[in-house]
């Protein structure tokens, strides 16, 4: 009989906001970690650049083996407003992997432009951007702060 916790486990939850559906990602091989002893999420190394009315972000992230399918990362962006009024933005990174301990991940590289929408006229305020790499089963994230670099 399965019991509330096995439930739990299986349970998917898609991230907060809206699918970024232009996303450039490529794999750029396999790391060791030969220490690793946690089931936990590395975070992401993330890069943010703001051009021409336009955020482009670059994150590095690290996933462990997985079956014999693709990978099939899914970016999520969400809105808010901070308590002093000014627009912040989240991405989340999302994948479905099995939870397992492991001393080797491939490293993939995606790139992505934030959508601007409802900041239209404000994306220019943005100062930093938060990025987690998100897995949806169990639900587990571990992110990261990143300034926004200007192209000027």
């Amino acid at each position: 009989m399965e019991n509330n916790n096995d439930q739990l486990r299986r349970k998917t939850v898609k991230p907060p906001g809206e699918r970024i559906t232009e996303v450039v990602k490529n794999s750029r091989g396999l790391i060791k970690f030969p220490e690793n002893k946690s089931k936990s999420l590395l975070s992401p190394l993330v890069e943010a650049l703001y051009d021409n009315d336009t955020i482009t972000i670059t994150a590095v992230i690290f996933v462990p083996p997985f079956p014999n399918e693709a990978l099939d990362l899914k970016i999520y962006q969400n809105w808010y407003t901070d308590i002093e009024g000014f627009p912040q933005l989240q991405f989340f990174v999302s994948y479905d992997m099995s939870e397992t301990v492991s001393k080797d991940f491939f490293v993939y590289e995606v790139t992505f432009e934030a959508k601007s929408h409802p900041f239209e006229d404000q994306i220019s305020h943005i100062k930093t951007i938060q990025t987690f790499l998100w897995d949806i089963d169990p639900v587990t994230s571990r992110g990261t702060v990143t300034t926004v670099q200007s192209a000027a």
